[in-house]
């Protein structure tokens, strides 16, 4: 009867443990490695942790998650009418998170607007910003952490 009684009471405390996670390994395949003179998966570790601990517990023991920068693209689009130009600049990450044997994708998506009168951008291009870049990757470890179980 107490061994019974002692399963009662330890099943519902096994029904809410957590998974626990530590992300073990951040590294680039995409062909942009670099972002000005920082390295491309520069502050992806600190960020995957902080959104990774709103669905699992962090622990150095747990299981590891390695995440890949697969992708690192920037289409534009420019219009230019007598003078006045629109540039629409979306910044894209691709990231691949390994957990448990699985791949799980997720690409992440982060617009820049340009609209100027009779100024030219230098050689055309729109500059990257920081909180553009983290927004996109964001979104990427967002979208990974969603599909994991």
């Amino acid at each position: 009867m107490k061994n019974l009684l002692f399963l009662l009471l330890l099943l519902p405390a096994l029904s809410f443990a957590q998974n626990c996670v530590h992300v073990d390994t951040v590294y680039s395949t995409a062909k942009v490695r670099e972002l000005g003179n920082r390295n491309i998966v520069f502050g992806i570790k600190q960020m995957a942790e902080e959104e990774v601990s709103n669905k699992y517990c962090i622990m150095n023991s747990g299981e590891p998650i390695k995440i890949e920068v697969y992708y690192f693209g920037v289409p534009k689009t420019t219009i230019r009418i007598v003078g006045v130009e629109k540039t629409e600049q979306i910044t894209q990450v691709g990231l691949r998170f390994y957990f448990k044997g699985v791949k799980y994708e997720g690409i992440g998506e982060s617009n820049t607007e340009v609209r100027a009168a009779f100024i030219e951008l230098v050689d055309g291009v729109v500059p990257f910003s920081k909180t553009t870049v983290s927004s996109a990757i964001k979104k990427a470890i967002q979208e990974c952490i969603s599909k994991m179980p």
